[in-house]
């Protein structure tokens, strides 16, 4: 197992932050990690949902929500040969507005090859991540 965290504070409520983030579809327009997001099926984002990602340099994956307490977090689950990975949306409630954090865990047979290979990327695509939904969530 691996994993990858990185949580910023939101100068927002907890309200508007879930709003960015729960709007999947929308992630494209305020983070550059997301080329594109299409829910395969409709309404609130909830247990179950589904959204095929493609994200630059890696592989179209569809994702699924395993866990998700609305207003708060989600948990997503994508599957590849050897590899289960994990990208958790937590928000918190801080004196000043939200702390956002985001963790992506990968388990299986192939999982520390591809932290080892895709570890950089993915730490500037939290990055990326962290900061747009802080920009989107204070812009409004």
């Amino acid at each position: 197992m691996a994993s990858e965290t990185l949580s910023i504070d939101i100068s927002a409520t907890q309200e508007r932050v879930w709003q960015v983030i729960a709007d999947v579809e929308s992630w494209p327009q305020w983070t550059k990690s997301m080329t594109t997001v299409k829910r395969l099926d409709n309404g609130p984002l909830r247990f179950g949902s589904r959204a095929r990602i493609k994200q630059p340099g890696l592989p179209n994956l569809v994702w699924q929500v395993t866990d998700l307490t609305a207003g708060a977090e989600f948990t997503w689950v994508a599957h590849t040969p050897g590899v289960e990975t994990v990208a958790s949306h937590r928000l918190e409630q801080t004196p000043a507005g939200v702390r956002l954090t985001l963790t992506v865990t990968w388990t299986g047979v192939f999982a520390g090859a591809v932290a080892a290979i895709a570890g950089k990327k993915t730490r500037g695509y939290l990055a990326l991540e962290t900061a747009g939904a802080k920009g989107r969530a204070e812009a409004v």
